[in-house]
């Protein structure tokens, strides 16, 4: 391996001597990055809590001779399996795994782990954001909240200064302890030695089997590498009298360890609950929350810079993993399983088996007591570990995938298809019971036996509250119910919900259970259904609301958004007619419904009818008078739209323009269109009512009515959003990727962000400088 040389650097404020605390100076608005990055890699320090930009220079040096490494200045790191690069700990977690790695040192015998009486284990410290834990005698780092490989941690005591990668901890070691003996005590100021040649003189080396370290000075130490390669090409160059090159060491780490650099306590904890499929893909809910996680903390770092440090808040997500520790069936299924195409069988009975298990009487309740097991165990670990999250009154929020949605719902709202079973079970007894003549003795038999049954339920829910026995419900309130894929609505469909003309949450979801639902989908994904409709019919018509880009420069808040119709966007005047049809209220659908009574009432009775009855008649003609005047009239409104735009086109340019862009540019002209005329409206219809007599027009709708009744409930807020397809998106392709692509999306995880922190708007990073 071959390195290049970098240079002297004997400013670095990690070896320079004690004196007065550093002052802080401003960067120039107009710095570039490349000068800022050579800054920082020359030991600035720059403030990412804050994202200003602070440059740390010291008035005097720290230090002037050589001693052992302080705390601070060691660094330690972590590195996942199958990952090249190690990552470093925050200042704050470094500097405690430094602390407890020297008491352990102290220690000539290795000290008993302490377990408190909630099952913590003192002597593992806690990391990454409270995520994880370390063991320093073994260096692992171990996941809290869920099962998965160890990280290996590392001690960097000694780096390279192009990267400030650490050097491996048993080179490390012995180069720290090489360097001691040899210029311990030495100053700092010492230069390098030069040979009459004019060359640096090296004044003390150490070989190793893959390299080999000469040092020049107490600050000045280069690697270089024995491979073949490099040898070869070293001795070119000596014989060319050109400089050896090599790779400069750091002692030190160049950002010095503090214990403000730490992340604030989590205030909102969201769940992530996975689908289907989990069975054939074990562990894929935790990769899909780390995707998750890492993408939702580069866009708060974009879209919300500031939210952690002003406002000390942190939202972080923990995967909920139900489905591994299930028995369900044993391996039924996959003994009856024929051989031929035994893989694809496999992938099924893995996967889309899931649904049929859960609709099953005999497994639904495993599956439903598995899942909320699981999360009152996460959720009691937690608040073990963060005793003051509650008290601050930290939230909670649940992101639930596919058929999750289904039993997450099912959970909170506590449904079961007991209920339903009894009930068709009551009913079908008292049809046959109302059918059968002459069979008195048998029903008397049915009803003693009913009240037997009675009577032991009572004595078992007795005995049950005697003993305590309860099932388990969720020791939290939810905040928000995010409902990514999710087939929820098809369910709730065929269980009998259907639209009420009331167009709150409650209908779905009470909101003493959950104050908000969000249901998001791909237009492509074949699983997602829509929820809206379910509460207000006339929903079906509107369109779901675009999640914004993630990139998009100006995004407007959802709850300004405005609704727009699919018939809108259709070419001909009978989809209008069929909008305006769609979108009248109940009262006018029940207007229609009691003339066809009034019809069939005529015909059965074949009466002509009084001067009441042909009263009525004429109030029903101008009734569909007035309704004939309104579809005309929005179908004229049609014609008129669309006469403008074919105007319009004409006169623009050809410029490629987006689809969506054209929508959006034809609905303002319709409601521009529409505000115009209804003015005009409402004079016309309102002189043709004035014209019919007071007691004719007794029994009618005013014009204010009607318009009002045309203005039909209109939702809380809004529940679907669809995520935007890209240009060259192909649907069919689509159509088997999008179930799963949720986790990485950017628009997805923005989304989430958005409603963690509804007082937040969100703003893109600008960098800044301020002085301190």
């Amino acid at each position: 391996m071959e390195y290049s040389s970098v240079g002297d650097e004997r400013s670095d404020p990690l070896y320079q001597s004690e004196g007065p605390p550093p002052y802080e100076e401003e960067l120039p608005s107009h710095t570039s990055p490349e000068k800022l990055e050579t800054r920082s890699i020359s030991g600035t320090r720059i403030s990412n809590a804050s994202k200003t930009i602070r440059i740390k220079k010291y008035l005097c040096p720290q230090r002037t001779i050589v001693t052992d490494l302080d705390p601070g200045e060691v660094r330690w790191f972590y590195r996942e399996k199958g990952d090249k690069k190690w990552t470093p700990f925050t200042g704050y977690d470094s500097l405690r795994i430094e602390y407890k790695y020297r008491a352990l040192l102290d220690n000539l015998h290795k000290p008993k782990r302490k377990v408190t009486e909630d099952g913590i284990n003192v002597d593992l410290i806690s990391v990454r954001g409270a995520l994880y834990e370390v063991d320093v005698a073994s260096k692992e780092c171990y996941p809290i909240y869920w099962t998965g490989e160890p990280a290996e941690i590392l001690r960097g005591t000694w780096f390279h200064e192009s990267s400030w990668q650490p050097l491996e901890e048993g080179y490390a070691d012995q180069i720290e302890t090489e360097h001691l003996a040899k210029f311990k005590s030495q100053s700092l100021a010492q230069s390098s030695f030069y040979n009459p040649k004019g060359e640096k003189m090296v004044v003390h080396n150490i070989k190793f089997k893959e390299f080999h370290m000469d040092w020049y000075s107490p600050l000045e130490v280069y690697l270089y590498s024995e491979a073949t390669s490099s040898r070869f090409y070293r001795s070119v160059r000596e014989k060319l009298g050109m400089q050896k090159i090599g790779s400069k060491l750091h002692r030190g780490y160049f950002d010095e360890a503090e214990g403000t650099d730490k992340p604030p306590d989590i205030t909102h904890l969201v769940f992530v609950i996975h689908g289907i499929g989990q069975k054939m893909d074990t562990g894929s809910i935790v990769k899909c929350c780390a995707e998750l996680r890492e993408v939702a903390g580069k866009l708060k770092t974009r879209w919300f810079p500031h939210i952690e440090e002003d406002r000390q808040q942190r939202a972080e997500f923990l995967p909920v993993e139900w489905r591994s520790s299930l028995k369900l069936d044993g391996d039924i299924v996959e003994s009856i399983t024929p051989h031929k195409i035994k893989g694809l069988r496999t992938i099924l009975n893995s996967s889309a088996m899931d649904i049929l298990y859960y609709t099953s009487p005999l497994y639904r309740s495993e599956i439903t007591q598995g899942l909320q097991t699981e999360l009152n165990r996460l959720y009691s670990m937690f608040t073990d570990r963060h005793p003051y999250f509650e008290s601050t009154g930290g939230k909670i929020s649940i992101v639930a995938h596919s058929l999750g949605c289904v039993i997450m719902y099912d959970i909170i709202t506590g449904w079961n298809p007991i209920q339903l079973y009894d009930q068709y079970v009551t009913n079908v007894i008292e049809e046959k019971s109302m059918e059968a003549n002459g069979a008195s003795p048998l029903i008397s038999q049915l009803e003693e036996a009913r009240k037997k049954v009675n009577s032991l339920e009572l004595q078992l829910i007795s005995l049950q509250s005697k003993q305590n026995v309860q099932t388990p419900t969720l020791k939290f309130r939810l905040e928000n119910f995010f409902c990514v894929g999710s087939p929820l609505a098809v369910f709730l469909a065929l269980r009998g919900m259907r639209p009420q003309e009331n167009g709150t949450q409650d209908h779905l979801l009470p909101r003493s259970l959950c104050k908000r639902v969000f249901n998001l989908f791909h237009p492509a994904d074949p699983i997602a259904y829509r929820l809206e409709p379910l509460i207000l019919k006339h929903y079906a018509t509107i369109l779901p609301l675009r999640v914004h880009k993630h990139d998009a420069p100006n995004k407007v808040p959802y709850e300004n958004l405005k609704a727009r119709a699919y018939s809108i966007m259709k070419d001909t005047g009978k989809d209008m007619q069929q909008f305006s049809h769609l979108s009248k209220s109940e009262s006018i659908r029940e207007e229609k419904q009691e003339e066809l009574r009034q019809l069939e009432m005529k015909e059965q009775s074949q009466e002509t009818p009084q001067d009441g009855g042909q009263d009525e008649f004429d109030q029903q003609d101008k009734k569909q008078s007035i309704k004939g005047k309104l579809g005309s009239w929005l179908s004229g409104l049609n014609k008129q739209v669309k006469e403008k735009d074919a105007s319009d086109s004409s006169l623009r340019p050809q410029l490629g323009q987006d689809e969506e862009e054209e929508e959006d540019a034809r609905q303002l002209r319709f409601d521009g269109e529409l505000c115009n005329m209804t003015e005009d409206l409402r004079r016309e219809m309102s002189s043709e009512m004035k014209r019919s007599e007071s007691e004719e027009s007794k029994g009618t709708l005013s014009i204010d009515e009607v318009l009002r009744n045309m203005e039909h409930t209109e939702l809380e807020y809004r529940l679907d959003y669809m995520l935007k397809e890209g240009k060259m998106e192909n649907q069919y392709i689509s159509a088997i990727t999008s179930h799963t692509s949720y986790w990485s999306n950017q628009d997805v995880a923005l989304f989430v962000l958005t409603h963690l922190y509804p007082d937040t708007k969100p703003s893109p990073y600008k960098l800044k400088t301020k002085h301190t």
